[in-house]
């Protein structure tokens, strides 16, 4: 299982690291391979932090806790596509067309052909995480407005 959670202020906010990091500690229990968060400022600036391993780990070596901002979207992952490791941990930051960040829990049955598409129309998939995809998908939908 996976696990996403998100956070939303309408200013910035001191502590958003302290309370993203106690959401991400309470989906431990759901099992996980990798935990992942991003940050957003008011100016659009995001700070990505993820990497293998538990919250209660990866919490602390990330340093998550002093992060700041006014939106929050971290996710637990238990792997179903990509290997194991810092590249496919989500949330995925991606700034092909807009720059934008996102995580989903599930399966995406169809990821490589997606992911096709998607390097067909000029997007640079890193990971092998479907996740990605997702990301990806709706940044190019959303700039095609």
């Amino acid at each position: 299982m996976c696990g996403v959670v998100s956070i939303v202020y309408s200013g910035n906010i001191k502590r958003l690291g302290k309370e993203a990091s106690s959401l991400l500690k309470k989906l431990e229990y759901r099992g996980y391979d990798s935990t992942g968060g991003a940050f957003v400022k008011k100016d659009g600036t995001i700070v990505l932090r993820k990497k293998v391993g538990a919250p209660s780990r990866v919490i602390e070596e990330l340093e998550m806790t002093k992060q700041s901002g006014y939106k929050f979207i971290g996710q637990v992952r238990w792997a179903t596509y990509g290997v194991v490791n810092d590249i496919n941990a989500q949330p995925h930051e991606v700034d092909c067309f807009v720059q934008m960040v996102g995580a989903h829990n599930g399966n995406i049955s169809n990821n490589l052909r997606l992911k096709e598409f998607l390097v067909e129309n000029g997007h640079d998939v890193v990971s092998d995480n479907d996740g990605e995809v997702v990301v990806h998908l709706i940044e190019h939908f959303y700039y095609a407005l």
